[in-house]
């Protein structure tokens, strides 16, 4: 009859999963979730020792032999095989001890590795962490500036929008008053020519001593006029209704005095006109300045 042989079952690595853990992983899901790393891994590698020991000594007497006891169909024969088989069984006991132990320190070194993994991740996620504020700040720094920036660059461009108005319009009434005095010029100037025409006729009728006698007679009284154009005195020379009289006659004053006045509003005229162009060199210049702002806006 043939004896039941007592064998170590195979491990199944793919069936247990990695390093032969399904046993301990069953125990694992009973361990309370607030148990460490520590009494994880001695758990691992502590406790399966123990258990397959235990099954050993199960196997085995108190002597060490086989506490298996067979049937009374047995024969003598098949008695004598036993120490052979328990031989044979501890060998193979001993071989999967030590394969169960070179599984359970590579695990105990797969944990260590796990919580050197585990602190590097942490150091790791607080340095992140630290990096995020210190960016979340600097970008909170940047947002201010810029909002700061923007409204600067919007009160400037509004005061050289005012400035700019403001000096249009004053351009507007130059360019009124311009043209009204242009005006003035223009009928001055017909003025001016039908007295010259005039002036003209009487410097033909006037003899060249009667305009020595005059002008030297009238020395003292003209030193008021002493900026007087020579077309003035001319023009008072030129008088033929003073009779016997040396001082010039009312019509000869009020030509020379609206004489003078053509001169002062030419003068006048010229100062506008070189104002004008300065008022106009000044509206390009500001002009400019605000397209350089309204270019540098958009492009911003």
């Amino acid at each position: 009859m043939a004896v039941p042989e007592l064998r170590c079952q195979d491990v199944d690595d793919t069936a247990e999963g990695d390093l032969g853990l399904s046993d301990e992983y069953d125990r694992r899901r009973c361990c309370p979730p607030s148990a460490s790393m520590e009494d994880l891994s001695r758990t691992l590698i502590v406790s399966p020792v123990l258990s397959a020991a235990s099954s050993f000594d199960s196997l085995l007497g108190a002597n060490g032999h086989q506490s298996w006891t067979p049937s009374p169909e047995f024969s003598c024969q098949d008695r004598t095989s036993y120490p052979d088989e328990i031989t044979f069984l501890q060998s193979e006991l001993d071989i999967c001890k030590r394969l169960l132990n070179a599984k359970y320190l590579a695990a105990h070194i797969l944990l260590k590795q796990l919580l050197k993994v585990s602190e590097e991740k942490e150091q790791g996620n607080k340095i992140n962490h630290l990096k995020f504020r210190d960016l979340f700040k600097e970008l909170n720094t940047l947002q201010y500036e810029l909002q700061c920036m923007e409204e600067h660059l919007r009160i400037s461009q509004q005061s050289w929008l005012d400035k700019l108005n403001s000096i249009m319009e004053e351009n507007l009434e130059n360019k009124a008053k311009l043209k009204a005095q242009s005006e003035t010029i223009k009928k001055l100037t017909y003025t001016a020519q039908v007295l010259r025409r005039e002036r003209d006729e009487l410097l033909a009728l006037t003899d060249v001593k009667e305009r020595d006698v005059y002008l030297q007679s009238c020395m003292d009284k003209f030193d008021e006029w002493c900026d007087s154009s020579s077309l003035e005195v001319a023009v008072l020379a030129a008088c033929m209704c003073r009779g016997p009289n040396q001082e010039p006659c009312k019509c000869a004053h009020a030509v020379s005095y609206k004489q003078r006045q053509l001169n002062e509003l030419t003068e006048r005229a010229k100062k506008l006109e070189a104002q004008m162009f300065d008022n106009a060199k000044t509206s390009d210049i500001y002009r400019e300045a605000f397209e350089v702002q309204l270019a540098k806006k958009q492009k911003s």
